[in-house]
């Protein structure tokens, strides 16, 4: 049985004498190397294909994948990088000897490819992309590059800081760039080009801040700057909003949103961090309960303020502790009382309020007397509303 080990080692060998530029054999060069190299790569494969057929072990295919992976990465990226330009003044003559050491460069992807999806398990996709694989994505991506940066010009000034960010990413590609871009941020950066690319060809193509931020949580773009960009953006949110009700409205509704984005699997910007959504929810709860505990803050001294008061302060009434509780929670269900805590509102009644017979009066009390009406107190509601409709009539008539 073959072993991917011994084409491996005959597909280095093949590409160790390239062809120079000045050199008048440079084409029998390139044609013996390209000759050798593609019979080198398709041994390989088939070595892969005879190892599955007898059943060798996980372990030492994991360790076949393993070691072509790192040969054939440091193999890529010594190849000149004339041999990956495209031609675009001239057409290029089958009889160039670049044309072989170019299909040479598409002969390389298209091993690493079979090795990333036939042996996915295997194939460490946190490694670094060759830089074969990175200049050909480069090229095919180019085009449609060019058709979003000239759409994200066109629009307006609303998402122009995401816009940006979303362009940075794609200098990873630039040749001049060390390559520190790992295969998922590969594929993360194709994917967003095509939704951006269907989005743009859609009739109706206005670009708005929310469909962007969207369409970057569905593609899961968890990368650092743009968690800080998230979380500043809903900050800045927070900031023009009225008081702590409307800002825990506001952190409510975000949550619920994410909580409905269709989220495609098995993309990641960032592979082995959180998703962006789980970090935006988890900042999301700690912001939530900040402002609940400055809320319960302030409403306790605001309760140590009225304590302060004297007992000739309080609104003396002659209704029951039920009955007090009865109307309040009337007067609530009527949206006559609009406060949203009723936690605070029964703190403030009990400090504020004095019942027939000065009963005792505990909040807790209280609460439970509004939420359990018994039929005696609402038939006393039913009586007191009768008298003040008749109070109301005669006032009426006075006036």
């Amino acid at each position: 049985m073959r072993t991917p080990l011994l084409p491996l080692q005959q597909l280095l060998d093949s590409m160790q004498h390239p062809p120079r530029p000045d050199d008048p054999s440079a084409y029998e060069t390139a044609s013996s190397m390209h000759k050798l190299s593609l019979a080198a790569i398709e041994d390989i494969t088939l070595a892969f294909e005879e190892c599955l057929a007898n059943g060798v072990s996980e372990q030492t295919l994991h360790k076949y994948v393993s070691v072509c992976q790192e040969k054939i990465t440091a193999l890529c990226n010594d190849v000149p990088f004339s041999w990956l330009e495209v031609e675009t003044s001239a057409p290029v003559e089958y009889d160039e000897w670049r044309y072989l050491c170019n299909d040479i460069c598409h002969q390389l992807e298209d091993l690493m490819l079979y090795l990333m999806f036939t042996y996915a398990k295997y194939y460490n996709k946190m490694a670094i992309t060759p830089n074969v694989y990175r200049e050909l994505m480069r090229q095919r991506i180019a085009p449609g590059l060019s058709v979003i940066r000239s759409w994200f010009n066109e629009t307006d000034d609303s998402c122009r800081e995401l816009q940006e960010m979303i362009l940075g990413l794609y200098d990873a590609f630039l040749p001049e760039t060390p390559n520190r871009m790992n295969h998922y941020q590969l594929d993360f950066l194709r994917e967003l080009q095509q939704a951006l690319l269907k989005h743009w060809a859609q009739e109706d193509n206005t670009l708005e801040h929310g469909v962007l931020q969207q369409l970057l949580f569905s593609l899961n773009f968890n990368s650092t700057d743009y968690y800080h960009y998230c979380t500043s953006y809903i900050s800045q949110q927070l900031a023009e909003l009225p008081d702590a009700h409307t800002q825990l409205d506001l952190l409510s509704f975000i949550h619920k949103t994410l909580c409905q984005i269709p989220v495609k699997q098995g993309l990641a910007y960032s592979h082995d961090a959180p998703s962006i959504i789980a970090l935006l929810k988890e900042w999301l709860q700690v912001e939530s309960k900040y402002l609940q505990s400055r809320m319960k803050r302030q409403s306790s001294k605001s309760v140590k303020k009225f304590k302060t008061l004297p007992e000739n302060f309080k609104l003396q009434t002659n209704l029951t502790l039920p009955e007090l509780a009865a109307l309040f929670r009337i007067l609530k269900e009527m949206g006559i009382v609009e406060n949203r805590n009723m936690q605070d509102v029964f703190r403030l009644l009990a400090l504020c309020f004095s019942t027939q017979k000065k009963e005792p009066f505990e909040g807790s009390l209280f609460q439970s007397h509004y939420y359990h009406l018994s039929q005696e107190t609402l038939k006393k509601m039913e009586d007191l509303a009768h008298s003040l409709v008749r109070k109301t009539f005669q006032l009426r008539k006075e006036q």
